[in-house]
């Protein structure tokens, strides 16, 4: 029994020997003897390593016998330590100040957030935000450098029975070059791609830059659509210095940003020499997977405390719809020691429909830009800056394949990626796939050569007066650049059996200034109870009768004829001048529910209908707004920008048939308020005033909407003409939270739901000389006596996997009398199809 015991005794000895041949704990102070916590404490010559806890203590144990153990932290001189037993308990070990620790350990997130006194990471932050106005170029009295940029698109994650499948005999050289770097077995296939070199010019005395485009050229897709425009211009320029960084129309906390540390956890890696100079390496990670930030690295100097490189990513719990994931890497160097200006920067977006998971095929856009050639403190002439380069063909900035050669940026080898392309473009599968996801997101198909098909997604709709309504249409499209277009569509209702159509078309007739013309003729029924403030005055953009199924009825529909023509003057991209003349008959579209009769002014008679005659100017400024291209319609970009609109309406009596004199101005301020991690406020505030006495369609109806839909700057319960008015101010406040709430609720925040809350109100008047002129079927009423509100909550980013397009509201709205025919509902529920991010 006492050898069994033994035996026993000897098996136990070697199994834990088998756990931890090696086995330390202890406790690492500095020259005070106060403990120090985020110490780095590893077995020499290993990457098995572990950080002291707030008390300075570490327990680290390996599975092979360990000789030398080593301890070190930012600034002090590594201590080695001999280890004379396999079990070392409570060690003490002192560090001095000296030189830095040079090697590299395995890093992962620290189990325990540490207060800002015991993460020594926080003391390098606080030398960031004191510094971050003093490095790049801003530090110059003057710079100019050049500016690289390629963009490219196309499907990601194929595998290689699918690319074989696509490209066929050619799969070998294909996938040569599509292979994808980060997923083994795996390719892209681009589809598209741009390239621009630019010059820029900038004189911080002046507070000007002057950006010169010298070079273009596009390979691959000619219309993109939706999904291609969305996720091409996912990405501008990122400047990780700003607090906060907005893509896809998301504030992202950037991890250098002053309000970092209440939404990363921070880890001092170590410090290094590169260059002669001392950098700290510190690596960050979301405190909440699912909130909108990034986890990753950045190298920062120990003097300026300026970057050298950065590279994040999103998480894969990151609350963001159809996002798989993206990437960014940035790079600075050194000028005379004290000023750091960015080399190269790379970006990357991955898309996905249903799942984030590495298996399932998506989209990409991949985005590089290098800079180079720069000139500092070598200012030109003050009015060098106010000059602009206008684009004015197509072909202008063509240069030849040598010049794209001689570019220190192709380096990055776009030549391989533009064979693809070209190879790929006649691809009849390729094409076909292209072509499906430019039928689903643009809502039009190719015909034949420039003319497409369409709005597909207004082919049928449904209303009271027209019954089941039927429409379809044509527009010309070549190129996005095209200097002409023209758009006819036509109409039928299997109830009234009457037919409608409309016809518009634009030409941009000067490129410097820029200056379009356009001309309209409509024959429709409107609802000019739900109409926005227009900023021109072509086919009309908010067609809200154009439902399937809508709440009560909508007889008030008015029979239009309209014919219009329209100059837009733009004094910048931001800046535009819309000068229009405008005749239209107005008449109802089923009198037997609904009238606009008036009395004339003059005789007293009652009048069924009435001509209108207008001269429209208005100011359109859109600050911070992205535009592109230089055809007729020029593309914006996908972030949100304010938009300040101030119009004035003259109606002429006598001139061409016209009715009425009289005056109107509307105006109105949209403007997004992005709040860092507490998500985004969209304002909306809108004012208008008829100044003399006119017929119902003249006058301001609080816009109602009686859709299921969510209709942005509309009052969902409102009937049509509940309230009418000739001087009147709404509001629309919504704000976006973006994840803040859901994303800390457990159980809750596995939906991945976004949480909104909203609140609009209209106030305004009706005038007596107005009531009396009214003879229709609609009773004025105004909310001058009491404001009149709606408000609510809801959720967004609602959908399966990766596809959460839908929302859901919930309003309420206060009391008022309805005038007019049924009480519209104190309660309601809306539901909205926006595909965002």
């Amino acid at each position: 029994m006492r050898k069994l015991s033994y035996a026993l005794y000897l098996i136990f000895i070697f199994s834990i020997g088998l756990q931890a041949q090696t086995k330390v704990t202890g406790t690492v102070y500095d020259e005070m003897n106060e403990p120090m916590p985020f110490a780095s404490v590893y077995f020499k010559g290993t990457t098995i390593g572990v950080t002291t806890n707030e008390n300075g203590k570490f327990t680290l144990s390996s599975d092979t016998t360990q000789k030398v153990l080593v301890a070190s932290f930012v600034g002090y001189t590594n201590q080695e330590v001999v280890l004379k037993n396999d079990v070392t308990e409570n060690l003490k070990v002192k560090l001095t100040i000296g030189q830095e620790l040079q090697e590299v350990l395995i890093v992962n997130k620290p189990k325990k957030h540490l207060s800002k006194k015991e993460n020594p990471a926080y003391r390098i932050l606080q030398g960031i935000w004191a510094n971050k106005k003093k490095n790049g170029v801003k530090l110059a009295k003057a710079y100019d450098y050049e500016r690289y940029s390629s963009v490219s698109l196309g499907l990601s994650n194929l595998d290689s029975v699918f690319l074989r499948k696509i490209v066929g005999s050619g799969y070998d050289s294909v996938a040569a070059i599509v292979k994808e770097e980060r997923r083994q077995n795996k390719f892209i296939v681009p589809v598209y791609m741009k390239e621009t070199n630019e010059h820029v010019y900038g004189n911080n005395l002046l507070n000007k830059e002057r950006i010169d485009m010298e070079a273009e050229r596009n390979t691959g897709l000619n219309q993109r659509g939706f999904i291609f425009d969305r996720i091409s211009n996912t990405f501008t320029t990122i400047d990780v210095y700003e607090d906060d960084i907005v893509i896809l129309n998301k504030a992202f906390v950037s991890p250098i940003s002053t309000r970092g540390y209440g939404v990363y956890e921070y880890l001092l890696k170590d410090s290094i020499v590169e260059g002669g100079k001392k950098t700290y390496h510190i690596y960050f990670f979301p405190r909440e997977s699912a909130d909108l930030v990034f986890e990753g690295s950045f190298k920062v100097t120990d003097k300026n405390f300026a970057l050298t490189e950065i590279s994040m990513r999103t998480n894969k719990n990151i609350n963001l719809s159809l996002v798989r994931n993206l990437y960014f890497e940035k790079y600075f160097e050194t000028v005379n020691d004290t000023m750091y200006l960015p080399t190269r920067d790379y970006y990357e977006g991955d898309f996905t429909l249903f799942t984030k998971s590495d298996d399932e095929k998506g989209f990409y856009v991949k985005k590089n830009l290098v800079y180079s050639d720069y000139v500092l403190n070598q200012p030109k002439e003050d009015a060098f800056y106010d000059g602009k380069i206008i684009q004015t063909r197509g072909n202008q900035f063509d240069k030849e394949d040598q010049y794209w050669k001689s570019l220190r940026a192709s380096e990055l080898k776009t030549e391989e990626t533009r064979k693809v392309i070209q190879d790929l473009k006649s691809n009849k599968k390729v094409r076909s796939v292209t072509d499906i996801i430019t039928v689903l997101s643009s809502g039009y198909m190719g015909l034949f050569d420039g003319v497409q098909i369409g709005y597909l997604w207004q082919l049928f709709t449904n209303n009271n007066v027209e019954g089941l309504r039927i429409r379809a249409g044509f527009r010309t499209y070549k190129t996005d650049n095209d200097r002409f277009r023209a758009m006819v569509y036509g109409a039928y209702g299997t109830k009234d059996k009457k037919f409608k159509y409309g016809a518009e078309a634009k030409y941009l007739l000067s490129f410097k200034p820029r200056i379009v013309v356009g001309a309209s003729h409509l024959d429709d029924n409107l609802q000019l109870g739900g109409k926005l403030i227009e900023t021109d005055e072509l086919l009309p953009k908010n067609l809200n009768t154009n439902v399937i199924i809508g709440r009560g009825e909508n007889y008030f529909l008015s029979r239009v004829k309209r014919t219009s023509v329209n100059f837009d003057f733009a004094f910048s991209n931001n800046l535009h001048m819309n000068v229009s003349s405008v005749r239209q008959q107005i008449k109802a579209a089923d009198p037997e529910h609904f009238s606009i009769d008036y009395a004339d002014p003059q005789t007293g008679l009652t009048q069924t209908g009435l001509t209108d005659y207008t001269s429209n100017i208005s100011l359109i400024y859109t600050p911070g707004r992205y535009v592109y291209g230089f055809g007729v319609d020029q593309k914006l970009g996908t972030t949100l920008y304010p938009t300040i609109i101030l119009k004035y309406i003259r109606g002429n009596k006598g001139v061409f048939g016209g009715d009425f004199d009289y005056n109107k101005i509307q105006m109105s301020v949209n403007k997004p308020i992005f709040l860092s991690n507490f998500g985004t406020l969209k304002t909306n505030i809108e004012f208008g005033k008829v100044f003399d006495a006119v017929p119902l369609p003249l006058l301001n109806p609080i816009t109602a909407d009686q859709t299921f839909s969510v209709v942005p700057n509309s009052f969902s319960l409102l009937n049509y003409y509940d309230f009418v008015t000739d001087t009147y101010l709404a509001a629309h406040f919504e704000h976006h939270f973006n994840g803040l709430i859901m994303n800390r609720i457990p159980l809750l925040k596995k939906l991945k739901w976004r949480s909104l809350i909203f609140y609009r109100f209209a106030y305004g008047s009706i005038s007596q000389k107005n009531i009396d002129m009214n003879r229709s079927f609609i009773a004025y009423q105004a909310p001058s006596d009491k404001v009149y509100s709606e408000y609510g909550f809801g959720f967004e980013n609602i959908g399966y996997g990766n596809f959460r397009p839908f929302r859901v509201d919930f309003i309420w709205r206060n009391d008022f009398t309805a005038v007019n025919g049924k009480q519209s509902p104190g309660f309601g529920v809306r539901f909205g199809f926006i595909p965002e991010f």
